[in-house]
């Protein structure tokens, strides 16, 4: 049975329920400890759905460890991936089948596959998508580089991002890194280039992109440029609770476009407005 929530008396908007295919919001675990997660999920379980192991930050903790913080975190109904570097270094090593199998075994249903730091074909990429899904993983895909001079334009951005879903990859995540500045669609400030955003998407769905959007401008830009439902990635586990704020407009910055609106509906229906 669902928890009342607090000041329930007040209406709100809604949101689509787990398990979600678009509005995920997913967060990057820059190597937070197990006590910490379980008392983030007191309060912000419903709220994530795809959970990043970052970088290869779990190469540097006990595999019990990360096995019990994979296990606490899929007995939310949460996905939980690892790192694209994580992916990269394994790929670098011939050892990205090995990474796979590993995955599973420690619980995780997803995987994240880039090219963000090391160089790996677009043909290769697809080789282990169907490598990944073969194994039993979903497979979400990076596109993007890490660093500002080594990153792609809009049409090549476009090109991948279509050939990866194409290959079966469920989402692409356009890259911002943690940061969110000077990579991507985004400028030195972590601005969103509305034009070269544009030439990216043509032609494709932004249903199936996730946009890493680290810093809260950001969330409130593409929140607004796509709606409530938008995916979210790269979301400090501690703003979880603060983007889902922004989704249903509970604060200043979406007010006007998501709560008002339905609000004032819900009022009519009472008869009192």
């Amino acid at each position: 049975m669902t928890e009342e929530k607090a000041f329930s008396f007040l209406p709100i908007p809604d949101r689509s329920s787990k398990p979600r295919v678009k509005g995920i919001t997913m967060c990057l675990d820059q190597g937070l400890g197990l006590k910490n997660i379980e008392d983030l999920l007191t309060i912000c379980a419903e709220y994530v759905d795809l959970w990043k192991l970052g970088w290869a930050t779990t190469q540097l903790q006990s595999r019990e460890i990360v096995r019990k913080k994979v296990e606490l975190l899929r007995s939310h109904d949460i996905s939980v991936c690892n790192g694209g570097t994580l992916l990269e270094l394994s790929e670098h090593q011939d050892k990205a089948e090995e990474l796979f199998t590993e995955l599973v075994d420690i619980g995780c249903d997803f995987t994240e596959i880039s090219s963000g730091s090391l160089d790996i074909d677009s043909d290769r990429v697809v080789d282990l998508i169907n490598c990944a899904k073969d194994k039993g993983l979903r497979v979400v895909c990076e596109v993007g580089k890490k660093m500002p001079e080594a990153d792609f334009g809009a049409e090549e951005y476009n090109r991948l991002m279509k050939k990866y879903l194409s290959a079966g990859a469920e989402k692409v995540i356009l890259e911002a890194r943690e940061s969110g500045v000077s990579v991507g669609i985004m400028d030195d400030q972590g601005n969103p280039k509305i034009l070269k955003m544009n030439e990216v998407l043509d032609d494709i769905n932004p249903e199936k992109v996730i946009f890493e959007s680290p810093l809260k401008p950001q969330q409130v830009f593409f929140l607004k440029q796509f709606g409530p439902e938008t995916n979210l990635g790269n979301i400090h586990p501690s703003d979880v609770i603060s983007v889902e704020t922004l989704r249903r407009g509970l604060r200043g910055d979406t007010i006007d476009d998501f709560y008002f609106v339905i609000v004032d509906r819900h009022l009519k229906k009472q008869g009192r407005e």
